[in-house]
């Protein structure tokens, strides 16, 4: 698993090095930004994901609470 996660980030690594590098037509400068906000937003997802499991005990307790008042205000509704 820690193989695949690795080979995974080498992936997304030479993947931005390519879009930094690539002077190509303007054409693709709208796509380029696409792809910029998918590898944040995976970033993103990857981190939250891990925040539980990651995180010391007093900021589990933090993210719990959140989770909680979140549940209690989605039931509420």
């Amino acid at each position: 698993m820690h193989c695949r996660m690795q080979h995974g980030l080498w992936l997304i690594r030479r993947r931005l090095a390519e879009l930094i590098s690539d002077l190509g037509p303007r054409g693709r400068s709208g796509q380029d930004m696409v792809e910029y906000a998918l590898i944040v937003g995976f970033i993103a997802v990857a981190c939250a994901a891990l925040i539980p499991y990651a995180a010391s005990n007093t900021m589990r307790e933090i993210y719990n609470r959140i989770a909680g008042i979140l549940t209690n205000s989605v039931n509420q509704s």
